[in-house]
């Protein structure tokens, strides 16, 4: 694959006023390039769900739902806080990148393939470009949730966020993230924003981590019950918390409120 030299998108013209530090530079290197590309497979998008995770179908008609390795992003719907910062913007970019991209690429790493919630662990490919390190260098993600051995690409990812830190790009130019913290703390903080994605180990004795179900092509609401006569009809069911679902804009079925 060709390498390219893509000049950073500055997020300036976000209403959030947030902007680079002065003498820096205004562009970044992509620097991942895939391990192996025999391990790489080809995708088509189906739809982005926010900024770490997307639905896609392979070429032999399996639906994955994607949960982008080594990164978080705000929540769109957070069901303790709401509408996180830079939660449009982070699913927005992700959008641009797959749609714009002439062939979008998955790949697992040598550790587990699944989490909890049974969604493909994997790493996103637009063309060349890795997308976890876009939104990484862009302050739209966290490098976190890492377990090893999935690693591979972490010290591009985590160059990526230092990168994005130095310019006080997306998140990390939030100003609430900078009074009176110095610059480790203030990371803490602005992650702690966003803190409730997921991949959090919450007992899932809390309600939010109670498990609904959905109908995930066809359906906007979750249900308690996987027999709720809402589901009747649904192609497939997957299981999720409820968390999940309110975070990725279900609501509750009618005939179970």
């Amino acid at each position: 694959m060709k390498r390219l030299l893509i000049g950073l998108m500055l997020w300036l013209v976000w209403p959030l006023g947030i902007g680079l530090a002065e003498d820096v530079p205004s562009s970044y290197e992509w620097q991942a390039e895939a391990f192996d590309m025999a391990a790489l497979f080809e995708v088509d998008l189906v739809k982005v769900v926010d900024g770490d995770t997307a639905y896609f179908l392979t070429e032999d008609s399996r639906e994955v739902k994607a949960r982008f390795l080594l990164i978080d992003t705000p929540e769109l719907r957070h069901p303790k806080t709401g509408k996180q910062p830079l939660s449009d913007e982070a699913k927005a970019r992700v959008s641009e990148l797959l749609e714009d991209a002439d062939q979008i690429y998955l790949e697992y790493d040598i550790g587990s393939r699944l989490d909890k919630y049974q969604r493909d662990l994997v790493y996103v490919w637009a063309d060349d470009v890795l997308v976890q390190e876009v939104l990484a260098a862009e302050g739209l993600a966290d490098v976190t949730y890492i377990y090893p051995p999935n690693t591979r690409y972490l010290e591009f990812l985590d160059e990526a966020k230092d990168f994005a830190q130095v310019e006080r790009q997306g998140l990390w130019g939030l100003p609430s993230a900078f009074e009176s913290l110095d610059d480790g703390d203030s990371a803490n903080a602005v992650a702690n924003q966003f803190e409730g994605g997921g991949d959090n180990s919450t007992s899932s004795d809390s309600a939010d981590y109670q498990t609904v179900y959905i109908a995930p092509l066809s359906g906007t609401k979750y249900h308690l019950d996987e027999r709720c006569r809402g589901l009747k009809k649904a192609a497939s069911v997957e299981a999720l918390t409820l968390e999940e679902a309110m975070a990725q804009g279900y609501d509750l079925c009618g005939y179970e409120k």
